[in-house]
């Protein structure tokens, strides 16, 4: 089942309503996920489109389409699953809109979220935080406590460490060798690279 994830910023460009199109037309068993942060890098939703949701933007293209709270694990779970068994009985396309936040950066090129929005418009949610809910929730259901979190947490700390170790100890990888594996038969801009980083190297 092919999945197809893009950003709020990402249905604003024409290949995703031609994907859409395509899909819709020829009931392709695809599931389209928006994740919709409220910013396409630092444009608001409400500059890049005047529809009130980005899930009804599917229905132009016959492809029923469902807004989910993306802060809510379950919520997702339960939308996602409810589509996979929509396409999987040959029923064509779903897009699920998740409604969530970035809380950092776009990028690291560049992109600074404070100078777009404010410490207020963040905090709503990150008490919506995702891990926090599904705690709660699993507290609250004796499925899950504290000591278990606290030595899931030294388990993993402990796994990360080991594998900072593993990978200082891998020599670094030349720039030559890298570019001899971003294609099967290398371009002659390429090659021209290539010898030129080869070069550098062997000093």
């Amino acid at each position: 089942m092919p999945l197809l994830i893009t950003g709020d910023g990402g249905t604003s460009q024409g290949d995703s309503y031609e994907g859409m199109n395509f899909a819709g037309a020829y009931q392709a068993p695809v599931l389209f996920i928006v994740q919709n942060n409220g910013f396409a890098i630092s444009t608001p939703r409400v500059k890049q489109t005047a529809a009130p949701t980005l899930a009804q933007k599917a229905v132009a293209a016959g492809i029923p389409s469902v807004q989910v709270d993306g802060m809510d694990i379950l919520a997702c779970y339960a939308v996602a699953k409810a589509a996979r068994d929509y396409m999987v009985a040959g029923n064509g396309p779903v897009m699920i809109e998740t409604l969530t936040y970035r809380f950092g950066a776009h990028s690291s090129a560049g992109d600074d979220p404070k100078r777009y929005r404010t410490k207020e418009q963040e905090q709503p949610w990150f008490e919506k935080d995702p891990l926090i809910r599904l705690r709660k929730v699993l507290t609250d259901k004796g499925l899950w406590s504290e000591e278990e979190e606290d030595k899931l947490v030294d388990e993993y700390k402990a796994s990360f460490k080991e594998a900072i170790k593993e990978a200082d100890n891998v020599p670094a990888d030349k720039v030559s060798d890298m570019l001899k594996r971003t294609f099967e038969i290398p371009t002659p801009e390429m090659r021209q690279e290539i010898s030129k980083f080869e070069a550098k190297e062997s000093k």
